[in-house]
């Protein structure tokens, strides 16, 4: 079954589209839905704030009378006379406007009072104050001048108290029982309409009862709540004027939405080419790579992962092209180094059948001399090979390593003299855990070494080294000496310090190389450093096996 396959670029450029879509959506949504329950309750706590008069006037008729209800029909009865029981609740109702009227001109009292000084006539007298903006606003009211709002009522009322009387003949008919009128201020907010007082338990008790959820401010007195003040919300979302609201709402909102898609199109559409040009540029220099093109090389300035991953590309590409190398100079060396032997072999072998040579013991030593190291060197080369792919098969034993030195330098000690060489030994074993056979291959190829890279008359100096952890055997000879760079090079498979010279010795390049990868998979390190009598320094370093 065929799955279309969707590019990374364009996931990314969905994926973040669609994010900030729901993201946008949700929170639009959430503000437009938040806006429509509390919009309306809002705008009632913001009228609230406009209610501090009323509040304290409240205080204060509670102060006085301890009691909503009692305060009620005692102010009712000192201003309407004995009321009928239906008009009750009216008068109630009115007795919470009259609260919030009186709040209204107290304040509007205590906003505009000017007190204005007259010039004196004479230095000595003292300025007398003219009319101030509070009895020109009774003025024009039509009240009475003694009618001072702001300065709050005095319950009980008494009998000349003329604050409630709305022609100039008041004065006359104060005490023939006429019903006292109300003068209403201007209510431009229509607050007093959606009013109502609530006791300390929030139960109602006079003004405009709501089924809706009102605002409340508690009343205190002497720090304690006596009761609330009500405020119905002015607005309804199912209302005409809070469905025109809304809709402008949803308008704007809609156009948010819309500039916030736009935006996130474009935006999302950026970021999926800021991120596709280098994923490309990387994917075709890996296809570079499958196809051999070592020396391919990808160059992207960023500072993130995608610029790592370049810099990991192009070190990957120049060690593919180091391996490639090297795999070619080792198919270039293994068969140079398979031909010699071979065509020499060759060559007795056709001159026997040519009769020019008889086949005596001497001619058949040679030819076994050419087989014998082209065994030694395609066993070399096996090893070396398990070795690298870390499948050398080791058996490991407690050993001491030191009697496998002394063994094999007593059977290296005619070919020592053979070479003219002189040799010495001192040191002190160990136990290690090692495979024997694999040491002893190790120590061979040594020693083979020292005797063919050391002049006639030198020195081979062997000699031990440990500490609580490690035990070193170490192998010194004498010139020829080596440069650094050939020191470098030391451990190289088929890399021989005297080519020709080695040659003729039957070295093969391998020895050291072998050596170096047995020693690791024993656990070990050999090393190689400039000794101090004038040659070559081959430490063989392995860890001790600590007694638990």
């Amino acid at each position: 079954m065929n799955i279309r396959r969707v590019p990374i670029a364009l996931r990314l450029f969905l994926t973040v589209l669609l994010t900030t879509l729901v993201i946008t959506t949700v929170s639009l949504g959430v503000l437009h839905w938040t806006m429509q329950k509390n919009f309306a309750r809002y705008v009632a706590d913001v009228e609230m704030q406009k209610l501090d008069h009323v509040i304290g006037n409240l205080a204060g008729v509670y102060t006085v009378y301890q009691d909503w209800g009692n305060a009620i029909q005692a102010q009712i009865l000192q201003i309407e006379g004995d009321a009928a029981p239906d008009d009750y609740d009216k008068l109630s109702r009115w007795w919470l406007r009259r609260q919030y009227d009186i709040a209204l001109q107290q304040r509007y009292f205590q906003e505009n009072t000017l007190l204005s000084v007259s010039p004196s006539l004479n230095p000595g007298e003292q300025s007398k104050p003219v009319v101030d903006a509070g009895e020109l606003r009774m003025m024009e009211l039509n009240l009475p001048s003694e009618y001072q709002p702001f300065e709050g009522l005095k319950f009980p009322l008494s009998s000349n108290q003329n604050i409630f009387r709305t022609d100039k003949k008041a004065d006359a008919t104060q005490n023939q029982g006429k019903k006292k009128q109300f003068i209403s201020m201007p209510d431009r907010l229509g607050l007093s309409s959606r009013l109502s007082l609530y006791d300390a338990n929030k139960q109602f008790v006079v003004g405009e009862p709501s089924d809706i959820p009102v605002s409340y401010r508690p009343i205190m007195v002497n720090d304690k709540i006596v009761g609330y003040l009500g405020l119905k919300p002015v607005l309804d979302k199912d209302d005409a004027l809070s469905i025109n609201f809304f809709s402008n709402q949803k308008r704007y909102l809609l156009l948010i939405y819309g500039l916030t898609f736009l935006t996130s199109l474009i935006a999302a559409l950026l970021l999926a080419t800021y991120f596709k040009k280098p994923i490309q540029r990387l994917l075709n220099a890996t296809r570079e790579l499958t196809k051999g093109h070592y020396q391919h090389q990808v160059k992207i300035n960023r500072n993130d992962e995608l610029g790592d991953l370049s810099n990991e590309i192009n070190q990957l590409a120049v060690i593919l092209d180091q391996h490639e190398q090297s795999r070619r100079q080792w198919v270039a060396d293994t068969s140079h180094e398979l031909k010699t032997p071979l065509a020499v072999l060759q060559a007795q072998i056709e001159a026997m059948q040519d009769g020019i040579r008889k086949p005596t013991p001497e001619h058949f030593e040679s030819m076994l001399r050419q087989v014998t190291s082209l065994k030694k060197l395609t066993q070399d080369l096996a090893d070396l090979a398990q070795a690298e792919a870390q499948q050398l098969t080791c058996y490991l034993a407690d050993v001491n390593p030191w009697t496998v030195v002394l063994q094999e330098v007593e059977n290296f000690k005619p070919k020592f003299a053979q070479a003219d060489l002189s040799i010495s030994v001192q040191g002190e074993g160990a136990n290690l855990q090692l495979d024997i056979d694999r040491f002893k291959q190790i120590m061979v190829n040594l020693l083979g070494n020292s005797i063919r890279y050391t002049e006639a008359g030198g020195e081979v100096r062997i000699h031990t080294e440990q500490s609580a952890t490690h035990w070193s055997v170490i192998v010194d000879d004498s010139p020829l000496g080596l440069s650094d760079e050939q020191l470098a090079r030391l451990g190289e498979r088929f890399y021989r310090v005297d080519d020709s010279r080695t040659r003729s010795t039957g070295g093969t390049g391998l020895g050291l190389a072998l050596s170096g990868k047995i020693a690791q998979a024993l656990g070990g390190k050999l090393s190689f450093e400039h000794s101090p009598l004038g040659g070559l320094r081959c430490k063989l370093t392995f860890p001790k096996q600590l007694n638990k």
